[in-house]
């Protein structure tokens, strides 16, 4: 049977603990589950939030209208937002759907007959949880990434902010039923209105 000596038994006993106390270091990074990340910077990726980190559960249908690439479009979208995951139906203007999302258990799914097969629905996921999820966890988690998180709230609106140094690479606005994207670095912007029922 194999033994080490006494010098080499140390060594490894040393290297053992040494690899798992990097291996524990490195895993816990970020606490619980491993998400989908997203590039908030070009150069800084950031794992999106777990859905229970959401704030305001939401169960709606808000009117979608935004503009990007010089390109404006329009449209309903369904949203059942809340602490077991979130689920996004697009719909036509007759309520016919044109695509769905779904986040839950760190996973996210986009199936879309309309929409391109390599659209990104993370980010879309994430921009969400920038309007809706709890402003302490978001400014924890972007934290990690040397990314600040600011909110203003004057009663009237609330305003929150990604900034990277001097620069503010996204904001919201929120008010009432009311909500604004601005991505400045992205250039891209978007409304979020939520329809009541008649």
């Amino acid at each position: 049977m194999f033994r080490l000596n006494g010098k080499c038994a140390e060594f490894f006993s040393v290297i053992v603990m040494a690899s798992a106390l990097f291996i524990s270091c490195a895993t816990n990074r970020l606490e619980g589950p491993v998400t989908p990340a997203v590039y908030v910077t070009n150069t800084k990726k950031v794992n999106i939030l777990t859905t229970e980190n959401i704030s305001k559960p939401m169960d709606e249908v808000q009117l979608f209208e935004g503009s990007f690439g010089g390109q404006s479009f329009s449209f309903p979208i369904y949203i059942n937002a809340d602490e077991k995951g979130m689920y996004v139906s697009i719909l036509n203007d007759v309520g016919t759907s044109m695509g769905e999302l779904s986040y839950s258990n760190g996973n996210v799914e986009f199936n879309s007959a309309v929409f391109p097969e390599n659209m990104k629905a993370e980010y879309i996921v994430w921009d969400i949880q920038l309007a809706f999820y709890d402003p302490q966890s978001l400014k924890d988690r972007l934290a990690k990434f040397r990314l600040d998180f600011s909110v203003e709230n004057d009663g009237v609106e609330e305003v929150r902010k990604i900034i990277d140094g001097k620069n503010v690479i996204e904001e919201i606005h929120s008010s009432g039923t009311s909500t604004v994207i601005k991505n400045h670095l992205r250039v891209y912007e978007y409304h979020l209105t939520g329809v009541l029922d008649e």
